[in-house]
């Protein structure tokens, strides 16, 4: 059987991460005996039976991590972010006999957040002395592999004013298998915003939240606890807002989505930081609300409004207190709003659709190998 690891060394849960699981799925079906390397263990493994084996590097040196590599003796191996090409960016020099991919899922830039900066100097110019180490294995790392992945046009621009570019770029968007029985059809009531809320993404703009005053609105997922002290306020002065701290699993965050109308797509990043600044066809939580058939509110960001309004896919807002006006300007027309959205997803974001060229590249790779 064919082998294929996916490095995961970012700490992030692979049921968080729909690129990741929905890719060994694919895998597996193709397949392919899957080895998944991660720092810990894998919580509740049981619900993700296409990961045949799970890796726990913890603890382990780097070249003991590229020891087990070498001892798997895969076909594939595939990185998504830098924490994963660190270890073994010098692999593909002399694993002759196997495949490397960078799966690209961030743009790694030399950004350290302001918050950092404040509370934690010492960390904050550690990471900065060693980004340029840092970027130089990304680039060692990315001259060998077989091909480079990344969301659309936009954020292929921006990665390589970074360095990190590739002849052989297939553009993925970070989108979800499209299934028309999880559309049930249902208008649902109100907006809903997941994923949590993070510094990160909303920087400090969630204050402007008080001028929605009509739109029912639940926010769900992690939220910072840097934000309780404004989201206490905004519970006393705007009753229609709502904030749900949860994790839910993949198919229990698909049922949670679908009792609402309207997804929100807030991204106000720090102008620096490129990764999340020029998010495009990057946004999990909006590709999300549209493989559901929800349309979309969506904040004016760098790749998202072009497309949201070339394709009809809801309304693109300028300001947080336009949001009331794009609600019932969506809900007046949902009918409409709703057959676009189902109709572009089906043809251009279908994660079975958009995955293929990445999988035939990989098969046809492998061949060559032999």
């Amino acid at each position: 059987m064919k082998k294929v690891i996916l490095m995961s060394l970012q700490n992030v849960w692979i049921g968080n991460s729909p690129a990741r699981y929905q890719l060994l799925e694919k895998l597996e079906d193709r397949g392919f005996e899957t080895y998944v390397f991660v720092n810990g263990h894998l919580k509740q493994k049981e619900k993700f039976p296409f990961v045949h084996h799970v890796v726990n590097i913890s603890g382990m040196r780097n070249k003991d991590i590229r020891k087990k590599i070498k001892d798997i003796s895969p076909q594939v191996v595939i990185a998504s972010t830098r924490e994963d090409v660190s270890g073994i960016f010098l692999l593909p020099w002399n694993m002759k006999k196997t495949a490397f991919y960078y799966y690209n899922l961030e743009i790694y830039t030399s950004y350290v957040s302001a918050e950092i900066k404040r509370n934690n100097r010492g960390i904050y110019w550690l990471e900065k002395m060693a980004y340029p180490y840092n970027k130089m294995k990304e680039i060692l790392f990315t001259k060998k592999i077989k091909a480079f992945t990344i969301q659309d046009g936009m954020r292929k621009k921006v990665s390589k004013k970074f360095y990190i570019c590739h002849n052989k770029t297939i553009l993925i968007p970070n989108s979800y298998i499209f299934d028309k029985d999880k559309i049930d059809g249902s208008v649902g009531k109100g907006v809903v915003f997941t994923g949590g809320i993070a510094r990160w993404g909303l920087s400090d703009q969630l204050y402007r939240l008080e001028f929605v005053k009509k739109t029912p609105v639940t926010f769900a997922g992690r939220i910072d606890s840097y934000y309780w002290k404004q989201i206490a306020k905004l519970k006393q002065t705007n009753p229609n807002l709502a904030f749900i701290e949860q994790q839910l699993l993949p198919e229990q965050y698909t049922d949670y989505i679908r009792q609402f109308a309207v997804g929100f797509v807030w991204y106000d990043p720090p102008k620096d930081d490129a990764n999340n600044c020029y998010m495009g066809l990057a946004s999990g939580k909006m590709f999300k609300y549209l493989s559901l058939g929800k349309p979309i509110i969506a904040m004016n960001c760098f790749g998202l409004s072009h497309e949201i309004r070339k394709y009809n896919l809801g309304v693109v807002i300028d300001d947080i207190s336009q949001l009331d006006d794009a609600y019932i300007k969506i809900m007046e027309k949902y009918a409409f709003y709703q057959e676009n959205v189902i109709r572009v997803y089906k043809n251009r974001y279908d994660f079975n659709k958009t995955i293929k060229p990445f999988l035939d590249c990989m098969e046809k790779d492998i061949e060559g190998l032999r």
